[in-house]
């Protein structure tokens, strides 16, 4: 499941854009929640299986992008040569390193804002070490998880998008995986993809069985059954 600002994903019954969407409403059902999306352009789409936190989140993320439609110069994101455009304070005729992070500020409405163009962030990050070496270790690192503009420029100063190493590959690393399994609720579990986090699933062992991909005898269920 992927819910952003633009995007409802829940595999495999629905991925579209918030805006193709015209309401939502919810049955509960067997201790779980199963959500009716209706298209703008007439379908209706049930995704059974849901928790309650998952329901809340999808909510809440339609209820934000209705409020930006209501207000879309409030809440527009700036324009990148605006966001960079920031003017650095001088001393005796040289900028002071604390300026150059002051100037711009940690942004969680921006956290899934679009990657920076490299040439941007070498640019800048090129005028913090003009600091100097020993200047760019007391300047803050970007929020982890956190794509907004000021995260980015941060890590990019801290040498953070560099190739991490190589881990060493341990005998509990080579087991095969193929699901992680969490239970949520009585009879409720989340399977998940341990390469791919986004890719999750709702299995229900309850009376009927059922699982978020559509089917009773998929290898979610298998796997909940397993542990």
């Amino acid at each position: 499941m992927k819910i952003t600002p633009r995007v409802l994903s829940v595999p495999p019954y629905l991925s579209t854009a918030w805006n193709n969407i015209s309401s939502l409403h919810v049955k509960e059902e067997a201790g779980a929640f199963r959500l009716v999306v209706i298209l703008k352009d007439g379908p209706v789409v049930e995704i059974p299986a849901l928790r309650s936190q998952e329901i809340h989140e999808i909510f809440d993320a339609h209820a934000r992008y209705s409020e930006a439609e209501e207000n879309p110069t409030e809440t527009q994101p700036p324009k990148i040569e605006e966001a960079l455009s920031f003017t650095l304070p001088f001393k005796d005729g040289k900028a002071l390193p604390e300026s150059f992070a002051s100037a711009a500020q940690h942004n969680p409405e921006q956290a899934d804002f679009p990657p920076l163009p490299p040439t941007v962030l070498k640019k800048i990050s090129a005028i913090a070490h003009a600091f100097g070496p020993e200047a760019i270790p007391n300047l803050p690192k970007g929020e982890p998880g956190c794509n907004c503009m000021y995260c980015q420029v941060m890590r990019a100063v801290h040498g953070e998008d560099a190739e991490p190493a190589e881990e060493e590959v341990t005998a509990e690393d080579l087991k095969f995986r193929s699901w992680e399994v969490r239970q949520t609720a009585d009879k409720l579990y989340i399977v998940t993809n341990p390469i791919d986090q986004n890719e999750n699933y709702s299995v229900y062992l309850g009376e009927p069985i059922g699982c978020t991909c559509g089917s009773k005898n998929c290898e979610h269920v298998k796997a909940v059954l397993s542990t």
